[in-house]
């Protein structure tokens, strides 16, 4: 029964996420710590995102926007590594606190749909980007909307935006199971349970591509505008649980 709630509850979110620009991980969150506990929520979840995230980098692949992939990538390897060994030694309460809220501010950063841009982000910026957003996923599990304002601000779209985050993610969430592993966070259990969401995942995101195709860009935008929240929501849940 565990198994097939993971697989369906992997579709959905890898679905959801696919069409709104991320927050698969943080859908899963509630789910991975209500059945299994916190502690398995981390490495299982990279490890389905790392499965999932193959299909969706290849379905998308001539979107992918290499420019901001050359400043992203690094930064997200480095904090990688960081985030997974910080998971071992600290509580990530008051992260998922700051991240949330965040997330939440964001309905009044775009004043609720109406503005396109908050901010000027720069390309250089994606370094320390990547670099603190894949340190804090390495402690809370996952932070894929945290990009996004930073993506829509600079001026990512669509396929362009949901691409570059899927190969990027694919490059982090593969070091994080590493490092993961090598500080004796992940077991063959744990293992298990991201394999089986693995699956469901790119089942989820190869149903969702076909339908990304379809949806206008200001559609696109309210749907990532509405999950960013939401996530902020799930994140203030789980701090307080």
């Amino acid at each position: 029964m565990i198994f097939l709630i993971l697989f369906i509850g992997g579709g959905i979110a890898w679905f959801i996420s696919t069409v709104a620009a991320g927050g698969a991980a943080m859908l899963m969150i509630p789910v991975l710590s209500l059945m299994l506990g916190p502690q398995v929520v981390a490495p299982a979840i990279s490890l389905g995102a790392f499965l999932a995230n193959p299909s969706r980098a290849w379905l998308f692949r001539t979107h992918i926007n290499w420019q901001v992939s050359r400043w992203l990538i690094p930064g997200s390897l480095a904090g990688a590594v960081l985030g997974a060994w910080a998971f071992t030694q600290i509580s990530a309460q008051w992260i998922q606190i700051v991240l949330g809220l965040f997330l939440i501010s964001t309905v009044f950063q775009y004043q609720f749909g109406k503005s396109k841009r908050s901010f000027v982000m720069k390309r250089r910026w994606f370094f320390p980007l990547g670099l603190s957003v894949s340190f804090l996923s390495g402690v809370v599990g996952g932070t894929g909307p945290v990009h996004n304002p930073f993506m829509l601000n600079y001026g990512l779209e669509k396929e362009q935006l949901v691409a570059t985050k899927a190969m990027n993610s694919l490059v982090m969430q593969l070091t994080k199971l590493i490092a993961y592993t090598g500080f004796g966070a992940m077991t063959l259990e744990i293992g298990t349970y991201g394999l089986i969401i693995g699956i469901g995942g790119a089942l989820g995101a190869w149903i969702a591509s076909h339908h990304l195709k379809n949806i206008n860009p200001d559609r696109f935008r309210l749907y990532t505008l509405i999950l960013m929240p939401i996530c902020g929501v799930l994140l203030l849940s789980k701090a307080f649980a």
